[in-house]
């Protein structure tokens, strides 16, 4: 009986223990994983990691090593707002509605959920710094806290620059676009701490928040917004003395790729919106970069990826001194690539390579991949999808990407994979060095360029904006040339053309497309006048944007706690109103007669139930 005993109290106390394992074990899978995300504007993958021998970025090379990275990442669109509102929504651009840098996605499509929306809903506290959407329009509601001011920070240009400004715009004719449009250098190089510029002044507020974020029961999802390398390249000096730039790669004898419509290059136009650059050439113009302004602008964008690179060290070290490190997955990426010279052009903006190929490194805690290497295309839209299943919450069933977690445990596997990119372009036909006869002078025509990325080949299908008709092919093989300096649709085989054109219409088939947003004002019903008064009784700012006939936000007015503000409004005008603290989000009409809306705190946009787009 004694024996009996003893056995039955051994057998209990194995079952205590093996369920205080199971519980401990319990408790440390019920944790998720922290995320970190960060994204860096206009990066190309000029990275040491990515093999660029000139590139000073020992950071990021660092969490390359414990990352995997994707040596074919690219974006959905080449340019700011549509990239990171397709990255942000998981929606491909032709369903979210958003192709260009004036729309919000918000107008495009109000039922988006964006990434942070869906983590906050899975027990996520989100927090943004910096530029995660276009900076127009952060979207309040997808974060969990308001998104902070900086204050105290410095443009870094000289004390003169607005009198060297209006020096310059004095000259420029009447007609002139940048008469009232003109911006500083597209250079600086000041001698100040790294924290008195925008992205190092952000960084400080990172660190603040991995620091109090510790002592959260809730996982985070933190997001740092780079705006370097985007113009103007503004870094400290020190991080400009990294470089000899008489040893940079300098490209100023390039060629625009022949046998291509003539829109399917960008005009590097960005460059002429700054004072010292008012005439950059297009790529197209007989007039050539000199040698000299070519190194000085390459010598400001590897400044720039150095001073955002020490950045980032500065956040990768706080996450592992703050006890982050074991339980974060890192994400480092950038909205879209950039040329330095290539296609003779300077900028983004276009379907090709140099514009679309960004930089992709996802580490994650378990590092069974560490310092490998994914060279199958992939889409920044898989980001969505991918972070779910690692973190292990609910997958979306709206987004269109794929979850790449596959990839991230099988690095070395062979993958049938393909990205898409697009690109919208509004070509005068007039500017043409050979004019067609068919086209009438001034004939401004829409068009919708969709490129598709395989293993192997670049191929781009060009088509009316209007009708979806096609109207003209390019093809690359980057197996014999990376470059993308020759079209050889003519001289491909038919069995190739069939396989790539079937694939892209699958995807994304021809259709007449529309710019137009689903929330814009009636122009028709705008002659009867009705003031809008908004009562704000919350104890937050409202922000309140018009929005214009064509569906962009006009000039954002500040409604403070417990104020009111009355618009002189008429008939068939939209006006959105957001709250600074992301709980808000209206649309709101005037009527006859007029009326007063009262926005009061018991509206919560952002934890409504959620609801697929």
């Amino acid at each position: 009986m004694k024996n009996h005993r003893i056995a039955n109290s051994l057998i209990a106390l194995a079952l205590t223990l093996c369920y205080l394992s199971m519980s401990t074990n319990q408790l440390q899978g019920d944790r998720k994983p922290n995320i970190l995300f960060i994204a860096v504007d206009d990066l190309r993958p000029s990275l040491g990691c990515y093999g660029d021998k000139h590139a000073f970025s020992p950071n990021i090379d660092a969490l390359a090593k414990r990352s995997v990275l994707f040596d074919q990442a690219h974006c959905q669109v080449a340019v700011c707002n549509p990239s990171r509102a397709s990255l942000m929504t998981g929606l491909r651009p032709d369903k979210l509605g958003v192709w260009t840098l004036p729309i919000h996605f918000r107008e495009a499509k109000p039922g988006a959920i964006t990434m942070p929306q869906w983590f906050r809903r899975h027990g996520y506290t989100a927090i943004s710094h910096g530029k995660i959407f276009h900076n127009p329009t952060p979207d309040p509601q997808s974060w969990s806290e308001p998104i902070r001011q900086l204050t105290g920070v410095k443009q870094g240009y000289p004390n003169d620059v607005e009198n060297i400004i209006r020096s310059v715009q004095a000259k420029l004719p009447a007609e002139d676009w940048r008469k009232n449009n003109l911006r500083g250098p597209a250079t600086a190089a000041p001698v100040i701490d790294d924290h008195l510029l925008v992205d190092g002044a952000r960084t400080d507020l990172v660190i603040d928040d991995l620091a109090r974020l510790n002592q959260s029961e809730q996982p985070f999802f933190l997001a740092m917004g780079f705006i370097r390398p985007h113009l103007a390249w503004i870094a400290p000096k020190k991080y400009w003395d990294m470089y000899d730039p008489t040893t940079l790669p300098v490209l100023v004898n390039e060629q625009v790729t022949p046998h291509t419509p003539p829109y399917a290059i960008s005009t590097s136009y960005e460059l002429t919106h700054y004072v010292d650059q008012i005439d950059f050439p297009k790529p197209s113009d007989a007039q050539r970069l000199t040698d000299k302004n070519a190194r000085h602008l390459m010598h400001g964008y590897y400044a720039c990826v150095s001073y955002v690179d020490a950045q980032i060290g500065r956040i990768l070290a706080a996450l592992k001194e703050h006890g982050h490190s074991d339980n974060t997955i890192v994400v480092l990426w950038s909205d879209h690539g950039w040329k330095l010279g290539e296609h003779n052009g300077w900028g983004k903006m276009s379907n090709y390579e140099i514009d679309t190929r960004v930089p992709l490194l996802i580490a994650t805690p378990d590092s069974r991949s560490a310092g490998k290497r994914i060279s199958s295309p992939v889409e920044l839209l898989d980001l969505f999808p991918t972070l779910c299943e690692l973190a292990q919450i609910e997958m979306p069933t709206f987004v269109d990407g794929k979850s790449r977690v596959n990839m991230l445990n099988n690095p070395n596997a062979a993958y049938q994979s393909v990205a898409y990119s697009q690109y919208y372009r509004r070509h005068d036909h007039s500017q043409d060095p050979q004019q067609s006869p068919l086209l009438r002078p001034s004939q401004v025509r829409q068009y919708m360029g969709y490129a598709l990325r395989t293993t192997t080949h670049r191929y781009v299908q060009w088509r009316d904006f209007e009708t979806g008709a096609i109207t003209a092919h390019e093809l690359y093989d980057h197996r014999t040339n990376d470059g993308e300096t020759e079209n050889i649709f003519d001289k491909a085989a038919p069995e190739l053309i069939n396989k790539l054109s079937t694939t892209l219409l699958k995807s994304h088939p021809q259709k007449k497309l529309s710019l137009l947003p689903a929330v814009h004002s009636n122009p028709n019903n705008g002659r009867l006048p009705s003031s809008l008064k908004i009562n704000n009784t919350t104890t937050t700012d409202l922000f309140v944007y018009p929005i214009s006939p064509l569906g962009r936000r006009g000039r954002r007015r500040v409604v403070p706690a417990n104020e009111t503000l009355t618009l002189a409004a008429r008939i068939g005008g939209v006006y959105v109103i957001e709250s600074r603290d992301g709980t808000i989000h209206e649309i709101h009409s005037p009527s006859f007669p007029a009326k007063t809306i009262a926005i009061s705190p018991t509206t919560h946009a952002r934890d409504k139930p959620c609801t697929e787009p």
